[in-house]
């Protein structure tokens, strides 16, 4: 037989908090007399104790893999190539995901097209309807039968499997959200009566968690719970009136988060009761096939009920946009998360510097930082896992240090960290690339250039005319690596939730991102140069699209606050404007955390600051 998994990262712009996902739902396997391939999918439940990839041994985020009686083949993009040849064991064959590239289905077509009776089969509550439409139809016009499962193989050979989850669920405070959840059910309820629908169906997590303004803990990062919503509204003049169904554990709902969501007419059911729910409906039912999986799509019997989303849904438009309440806490959060960067940053260069400090590694870093992020007003954990790495682990675009396995830190090699901070009033993403004491000019050459990215993109002006979007910029980032023949693998950059996921849509920076920017949006801009068994260089901020006064232009106002590496900052390759604009970064970073640190009485700090933020 063939098995096949796919693995979405928990920091894709692509992927979502699908209930979809849930990889605890059905536990048996009902064996096939043919040839055949299983299909699985995770989302939220594989950063820390999932370790999905069982048969490979392999930590990465995203992976698509095929087993065969005579070979195993592993599909990953850019961002894991050099990962998985590290870890995959003996036997596997790294496949690379790029432009051109042989994809897993075009090669089971290759090896088995009309070659006899073939099934491929997949786990339905793991593949998105339109997923499944668009394999079943290619499979099917190569004489190979796409048959769906309500069954899953690695539930028969992943015996220590961890307990689900059972944290409780938070209300997530209107002083926060800005917005009742009135408002936000007016505002859905709106778009769904437009498209002559009655109901709404939910499968999306972070949806979930904006609408009803409710945050979960069945993930370390993402504060989301597995979950289904379905909403039902009716106009009544000029009112719409709203009821709904969360379907979830119910031992995970407390009595506040009970009051709460009865208080908007919001029932609760438990999880399991969706399925029969779904097949009573008897009248027209909004759903997006690209979100929701094709064993909920076809539970529904009366198909001709059904109105397929044009586009995105609903809430994920309505989520990217912040309102004044988010704008304003994704500014501040950014503040005491920047001070927990600089107080790491200012005690690890003295302890590599000064205190000749040999034995702190990747993964003893990334835990003094979490302490520093944790001590911060209003912290509620990490986004992800802190990506901190040194030397050669650097070109690793999505490396996760281990405690058993991290590397020494040191002054003598270019070390990366990518990191962020969930906090009740925003989410963080920021990456720098340092260098405590000597770098080379090749180093610094390619830093230099990704940094130019880096203020090309955030100081462009675009048309306020609903038509420019990401698509438009990803070259700004790339052209100054391109001038001598650099580049990176992956995107630029994606959207970002409100004290929800890190990577959202449905915007994004990249070749593909078409989706319109607008004045309200948050976007990360992170360009990058990797270097295979050397180094590797990222720099990143969370950029907050915003309007102009005359409203005709949109411009980007860079929300991080810490400073670029001067040790790394090629000066011959800046012009003036580029040596100002440096500056009055610097200069605005200084002035806002400054007092900060001053009430945090972090003195190593305040002088670390100042001297990275001297003029250059």
């Amino acid at each position: 037989f063939f098995f096949l998994m796919i693995r979405r990262p928990p920091r894709s712009t692509q992927s979502r908090s699908s209930a979809a996902s849930d990889v605890y739902k059905r536990q048996s396997f009902r064996s096939l007399d043919k040839l055949c391939v299983s299909i699985t999918s995770t989302r939220i439940y594989n950063q820390k104790g999932m370790p999905i990839s069982v048969n490979t041994q392999q930590t990465s985020q995203k992976e698509q893999i095929l087993i065969t009686e005579k070979e195993a083949l592993l599909w990953t993009d850019s961002r894991y190539w050099l990962q998985a040849e590290k870890e995959l064991d003996q036997g596997w064959e790294l496949r690379k995901l790029q432009l051109g590239a042989q994809t897993w289905f075009q090669f089971v077509v290759e090896q088995y097209a009309n070659k006899g009776e073939f099934v491929v089969s997949y786990d339905t509550s793991l593949l998105s309807y339109d997923n499944y439409k668009t394999r079943s139809t290619y499979f099917s016009n190569n004489g190979i039968k796409f048959e769906g499962k309500d069954t899953n193989l690695i539930d028969l050979i992943w015996t220590d499997r961890p307990a689900e989850p059972s944290a409780k669920l938070m209300v997530h405070d209107v002083q926060f959200t800005g917005q009742s959840v009135t408002e936000r059910l007016e505002q859905v309820g709106k778009q769904t009566l437009a498209t002559g629908a009655s109901y709404h169906f939910v499968p999306i997590l972070e949806q979930i968690a904006w609408v009803l303004s409710i945050r979960g803990r069945d993930n370390e990062y993402n504060p989301v719970c597995m979950s289904y919503l379905l909403l039902h509204f009716e106009k009544n003049g000029e009112q719409i009136s709203s009821r709904g169904t969360l379907y979830v554990r119910k031992s995970k709902v407390p009595e506040e988060v009970q009051k709460h969501l009865q208080s908007f007419h919001i029932d609760i059911k438990d999880y399991n009761e969706v399925g029969g729910d779904l097949r009573g409906i008897d009248q027209k039912i909004l759903i997006s096939k690209t979100e929701c999986n094709s064993f909920v799509y076809q539970t529904i019997e009366k198909q001709d009920l059904i109105i397929n989303c044009t586009g995105e849904s609903p809430i994920e438009k309505l989520k990217a946009v912040k309102n004044a309440r988010e704008r304003e806490g994704m500014r501040t959060c950014h503040v005491r998360d920047g001070a927990a960067l600089v107080r790491y940053i200012a005690w690890l260069e003295n302890e590599l510097n000064v205190n000749n400090n040999t034995e702190l590694t990747e993964y003893s870093g990334a835990m003094t930082l979490k302490g520093f992020r944790e001590a911060q007003e209003h912290n509620q954990g990490l986004s992800f896992s802190s990506i901190s790495s040194i030397g050669a682990n650097g070109a690793v675009v999505h490396y996760e240090p281990l405690e058993h396995t991290a590397q020494k830190l040191n002054n003598k090699e270019v070390y990366l960290l990518d990191s962020g901070g969930q906090y009740l009033d925003g989410t963080t993403d920021v990456t720098r690339t340092f260098h405590f004491s000597e770098a080379t000019d090749e180093q610094r050459d390619a830093y230099t250039r990704v940094l130019l990215g880096n203020l090309d993109v955030e100081r462009v002006l675009l048309p306020n005319n609903g038509r420019m979007s990401g698509s438009d910029i990803d070259i700004l980032a790339r052209r100054r690596l391109w001038e001598v023949g650099l580049d990176y693998g992956h995107g630029t950059g994606h959207g970002v939730g409100y004290f929800l996921n890190v990577h959202e849509g449905p915007l994004g920076i990249s070749k593909y991102r078409d989706y319109a920017f607008s004045d309200g949006m948050m976007v990360t801009n992170e360009p990058g140069y990797y270097k295979d068994g050397e180094f590797g260089i990222r720099i990143e901020n969370i950029l907050e699209i915003v309007a102009k006064s005359d409203g005709k232009w949109l411009q980007f106002n860079n929300l991080t606050m810490f400073p670029y590496e001067r040790r790394l900052i090629k000066g011959s390759l800046l012009e003036q404007k580029d040596r100002d604009y440096i500056n009055n970064y610097h200069q605005r970073v200084l002035e806002t955390l400054t007092p900060v640190l001053e009430k945090q009485n972090d003195q190593l700090a305040i002088q670390w600051l100042k001297t990275a933020c001297a003029p250059l």
